[in-house]
């Protein structure tokens, strides 16, 4: 008999990377967890029946308070992870979207944070390298983002 096999499950999840032109300049919705030592994107889990899209529109209206629509699909990122004695498979749906209405406020039973990051700081503020990679290719794209949404200071 060998060893015992490992649990393991697979979860969907979506998020976006909401683009606002404030000062001229593209600003990314970056959301802080963990005591605010973690800087990323909005996501969350795709419910049953609901689309990857209506996801990530849902999360980003309850993390950080704003509307947005969505302008395209940026990449999907799939990673692994431990949950206990669970080996979880995680995949995760991003869109490019811009900024509609609302003002930024943390939904905070899961977010200690929301701010409006200029884009190139965002790169650098952003803790995973695989959501740099998502803001390396929202920064190409934000021109297809309208100026039309922008919003003062």
């Amino acid at each position: 008999m060998g060893p015992p096999r490992r649990k393991t499950r697979s979860e969907h999840s979506s998020g976006g990377a909401v683009i606002a032109v404030r000062d001229g300049l593209p600003h990314v919705a970056l959301i802080a967890t963990r005591n605010r030592t973690r800087w990323g994107l909005p996501k969350g889990a795709v419910g049953e029946g609901e689309t990857s899209e209506a996801a990530a529109l849902r999360e980003v209206r309850e993390e950080t308070g704003i509307e947005a629509k969505i302008v395209k699909p940026l990449d999907t990122i799939e990673y692994f992870f431990r949950a206990g004695d669970t080996l979880i498979q995680k995949r995760v749906d991003f869109y490019l979207m811009e900024y509609v209405a609302g003002e930024l406020q943390p939904q905070l039973s899961e977010v200690d944070d929301v701010e409006w990051v200029e884009l190139s700081a965002a790169l650098r503020r952003a803790s995973f390298d695989s959501e740099r990679k998502l803001l390396e290719m929202a920064s190409h794209d934000a021109a297809v983002v309208s100026p039309s949404s922008s919003s003062s200071s």
